[in-house]
């Protein structure tokens, strides 16, 4: 199959978004293969920082379809993208073509660079430049396939991951290469094999955190290993990262009355990301759901940092580590999921001492500190963290990804449910519907792609 014919396909549904202002250089653009030769590390640098195809266009359809919020009636007839409206009530089959293609292109781009740069030879002073382009190169490739599987694979069992079937894991720029479904296991081989390579090819710290660097894969591993249930390999990651000098703000010396109490790049921001725009989370008729709201307890500071009152009393959410102001959500990798994995993980391998440190670390940094007192028993302590973890990280693109894993674990039992017109609609645990179909676009020019079950 032609790739470059194929990109050029799934793109066409995408025109609709061009009065975005933010997007619309990017969706104009031609595709990048056949905009420029790449030769130095000069222009392959060039192209990694291109930030608005790496950066700022990642899969959003997992948030849209998670709990973290509910959307009236009247607000969900109102919405112009049909994607949006299907993807909240869990439609079998929507077509989620800007996720898939867009993180696609972040892949293609990312085989392109690793292709040029093995044809290059550096000289003694380039060495560390030529690692930091392959490492970063794979860095985004593992990190878009993580991100297409959350959407378009079926969560991670051990048991079944050899037979059930992954994504396509596209390792090269060969136009003439047909797309063919990996196993699931083999999608999340391939990830952890070239994020283990990139952290061993980048600098530690980067100038810019738009750009990847040694922690910011070890923060990805320890998230890619949580999700297929390694534990003990998560911990020792996120431990490591932890290490490294990663830093976890103070919500103490924040402030809601000011405008806009976390900024863009802000000291806990390892990697940053930002998702593509959802018509569904606009602040305007984005509600958070009420149970979320009900688990901050008092002297807990996010309550009054990542929410702003509604006219009608509901709230909103305005936590965004893009920036307050943004439209796009911040999906990028963060000191504090690394602390809550890293909690997480020392619970579930029976290292409770460790786990209850590593809790209180975290939690002191969010909580009122005139209030707060640390945890010391370990009754029901994976249950506190993952409460921890749920008020921690809405509207990340990190909540279907819990969803999804922990209802592979006993007692997960996560049903998800929504109410339109009286109708009620349901995701129940291990439905096929975690799985999002392949875009009909892909299916319509792909012959060897296979179809997610129903």
């Amino acid at each position: 199959m032609n790739y470059y014919k194929y990109i050029s396909l799934i793109l066409l549904p995408i025109a609709i978004l061009s009065s975005l202002n933010a997007c619309r250089k990017f969706l104009e653009a031609k595709p990048d293969a056949k905009m420029v030769v790449p030769s130095t590390m000069k222009d392959l640098r060039a192209l990694l920082d291109d930030v608005a195809t790496m950066n700022l266009s990642w899969p959003i359809a997992g948030e849209v379809a998670a709990d973290n919020y509910y959307l009236q009636t009247n607000n969900w007839k109102s919405i112009s993208s049909l994607t949006d409206r299907e993807n909240y009530i869990w439609k079998e089959d929507v077509s989620n073509d800007m996720d898939w293609t867009l993180t696609y292109r972040v892949v293609l781009k990312a085989n392109l660079i690793l292709e040029k740069i093995a044809e290059i030879h550096p000289s003694p002073d380039q060495v560390k430049e030529w690692n930091e382009i392959k490492g970063s190169a794979m860095f985004y490739r593992s990190f878009a396939f993580f991100m297409i599987a959350q959407e378009f694979a079926m969560p991670y069992d051990p048991q079944s991951a050899t037979s059930e079937s992954g994504i396509p894991i596209r390792l090269t720029a060969d136009v003439n290469e047909p797309s063919y479904r990996s196993s699931l296991k083999d999608t999340y081989n391939t990830i952890i094999k070239d994020l283990e390579y990139a952290s061993q090819l980048l600098p530690i710290n980067v100038a810019y955190k738009t750009r990847p660097s040694r922690v910011a894969a070890l923060a990805l591993l320890s998230r890619v290993h949580l999700t297929i249930g390694d534990y003990s390999k998560a911990a020792n990651y996120a431990d490591t990262c932890i290490n490294a000098g990663i830093q976890l703000l103070d919500y103490n010396q924040l402030s809601s009355a000011t405008d806009g109490a976390f900024k863009r790049f802000n000291n806990e921001v390892i990697f940053h990301i930002a998702a593509n725009y959802s018509y569904s989370l606009d602040a305007s008729i984005c509600k958070v759901d009420s149970l979320l709201i009900s688990a901050y307890t008092t002297g807990d500071l996010r309550k009054q940092l990542f929410y702003k009152i509604n006219t009608d009393g509901s709230l909103a959410f305005s936590g965004n580590y893009d920036g307050s102001n943004s439209y796009q959500l911040y999906v990028g990798l963060a000191a504090d999921e690394v602390y809550l994995t890293l909690a997480e993980c020392q619970a579930r391998t029976s290292r409770n001492t460790d786990a209850l440190r590593t809790l209180n670390e975290f939690m002191k940094n969010r909580y009122d500190k005139l209030s707060f007192t640390p945890i010391t028993s370990t009754a029901n302590l994976i249950d506190i963290i993952l409460s921890e973890r749920r008020k921690e990280l809405p509207f990340r693109a990190i909540r279907w990804m819990d969803i999804r894993r922990l209802n592979t674990l006993a007692g997960g039992n996560i049903t998800l449910e929504r109410r339109i017109d009286n109708e009620i609609y349901t995701l129940p645990p291990g439905d096929l519907r975690y799985a999002m179909q392949i875009p009909t676009s892909v299916l319509a020019t792909a012959q060897s792609m296979e179809r997610n079950k129903r």
